[in-house]
């Protein structure tokens, strides 16, 4: 079950929504909790988790941009999409890490290729965990916090979603087996780059949502910025 938060100030645009994520869950064999809030004081509480927020920006009060940057000083994984009749503002969802944005009257198509592009977030690497062993003892690291896996000095360096990074022996080839089912991409010999974590690709270089920035190697940057492309639905 994906736990999924409206926050819309208009009933009927809320029952709209709301009948798009019953008719999209149908179709899919998906089941959503989904819970509404008319204002930003509901969702910037930090009392509840949800794995997926649809954001209206034109809120009374607090407006669901400042309302998002709230979210994001406590959380900074949830998918956050926007839906507004004022698109010129959704572009500056960038500064909260914004999935996307979906502009009103919402449609089903629209609104079906953002949750396509969602779901792919929420499935990411779904129950899988990766065991490494440093110096310090036996780690079990869940996949969907892993964002990436480079070669330093003879040595795999598993860099986290938190900022924490391991050091352990290992072969990153055995480590592109072992995450074969999860959504990691070659990028060059020496790191394994988890997409779900893509933010923006210029040139040579990928930068994550976490912050940081790898690069590609010449010889893999074609095949692995087209299978960066199919896994965010060709919007990078």
């Amino acid at each position: 079950m994906y736990r999924i938060l409206m926050v819309e100030d208009d009933e009927r645009e809320a029952e709209t929504l709301r009948h798009s994520l019953e008719r999209y869950a149908r179709e899919n064999n998906l089941e959503f909790q989904v819970s509404w809030e008319r204002s930003a004081l509901g969702a910037t509480s930090g009392d509840a988790k949800f794995d997926l927020i649809f954001m209206d920006i034109g809120l009374p009060g607090i407006n669901g941009m400042e309302a998002a940057t709230l979210i994001r000083t406590y959380d900074s994984e949830t998918p956050i999409i926007f839906v507004t009749n004022l698109a010129q503002y959704a572009v500056r969802g960038y500064e909260v890490d914004a999935l996307d944005f979906v502009v009103k009257p919402v449609s089903y198509y629209n609104f079906k290729m953002r949750m396509d592009k969602a779901m792919r977030i929420l499935k990411r690497n779904s129950g899988m965990n990766v065991v490494v062993t440093s110096h310090d003892g036996l780690r079990v690291i869940p996949a969907a916090e892993l964002v990436a896996v480079e070669v330093s000095n003879h040595s795999l360096v598993y860099h986290l979603a938190d900022g924490n990074t391991y050091v352990v022996r290992g072969s990153l080839s055995k480590t592109e087996e072992d995450l074969s089912q999860a959504p990691f991409v070659r990028i060059s010999n020496s790191c394994l780059l988890n997409m779900a974590y893509v933010r923006t690709v210029t040139g040579s270089e990928v930068r994550t949502t976490t912050g940081e920035t790898y690069f590609f190697s010449r010889s893999r940057r074609r095949a692995a910025v087209d299978e960066i492309a199919k896994y965010l639905g060709g919007s990078i």
